[in-house]
């Protein structure tokens, strides 16, 4: 009896300690540690490439697909070219229809009628003076110096032309170049000349000059041009870098009846 008490004391006391060991927590197991961080393998620097011949093209750097993109505005996009139903031209050119048209220059046959009428009033106009006016001008045109010779001559009355010398005019003896009948009182008498130097034709000069003349009732005035040039300038320039222009105009206006 003292025997099967204690075997089945053993038999509790193994059962209870496997329960106590069943029933207490389960302690944590302990975190892995992180593994250690890799490390960077070192930069190998590129290798550099052959010596390029002088047909050879470098080539082409890689590029990514967004390099060549323009940069984002905040305006929107770029409005769209407007293609021209008219060969794609621009804005900025004119129309056909949008410069005034340059006006057609007159045929030959009016171009002549309209001279020859302008000299048939002309005409009339001359006749018409001398019908009623009995006053008359006389210009006298004279040139002296030994070089000076005239390259063009005009003479204006009231600032029109009334006389054009013609090629090699010459008048070293006194010309009368104009004679007619005007209207008594003030005019406006001119004289436009050039004149060149025989010694040196590049060495040239133009003279300019405006009279008031006054013609009497019934009366002729004649007005005496006379052109005086004695230079040396053709000659001394050349020699000593130095000259002079010395060109006078001169009138002299008498009532000669």
């Amino acid at each position: 009896m003292i025997m099967r008490g204690r075997g089945a004391w053993a038999a509790l006391t193994v059962v209870s300690i496997a329960l106590s060991v069943g029933a207490q927590p389960a302690r944590p197991t302990s975190k892995a540690a992180p593994p250690p961080p890799a490390k960077e393998a070192p930069a190998v620097p590129a290798a550099e490439p052959p010596n390029a011949g002088p047909g050879d093209e470098p080539p082409a750097a890689a590029t990514s697909p967004g390099a060549d993109a323009p940069p984002s505005s905040d305006l929107g996009e770029a409005p769209r070219p407007v293609e021209s139903a008219e060969g794609k031209l621009s804005p900025l050119t004119p129309r056909p229809d949008e410069l005034p048209l340059a006006p057609k220059p007159p045929p030959s046959s009016e171009l002549e009628r309209l001279l020859t009428d302008i000299a048939a009033l002309r005409g009339r106009v001359a006749a018409l003076t001398t019908t009623l006016f009995k006053s008359r001008l006389r210009v006298i045109v004279e040139t002296r110096g030994d070089s000076a010779r005239l390259d063009g001559l005009s003479v204006t009355l009231d600032d029109g032309v009334v006389f054009a010398a013609p090629p090699r005019f010459d008048a070293a003896d006194e010309r009368v170049v104009y004679e007619h009948a005007v209207a008594p009182g003030e005019h406006v008498l001119g004289l436009d000349a050039e004149l060149y130097d025989v010694r040196g034709q590049r060495y040239r000069s133009w003279q300019n000059a405006r009279f008031v003349v006054s013609v009497p009732e019934s009366r002729l005035l004649e007005a005496h041009f006379v052109i005086r040039d004695d230079s040396e300038m053709a000659v001394d320039f050349p020699d000593g870098e130095d000259g002079e222009y010395d060109v006078r105009i001169e009138l002299r206006a008498r009532v000669a009846e």
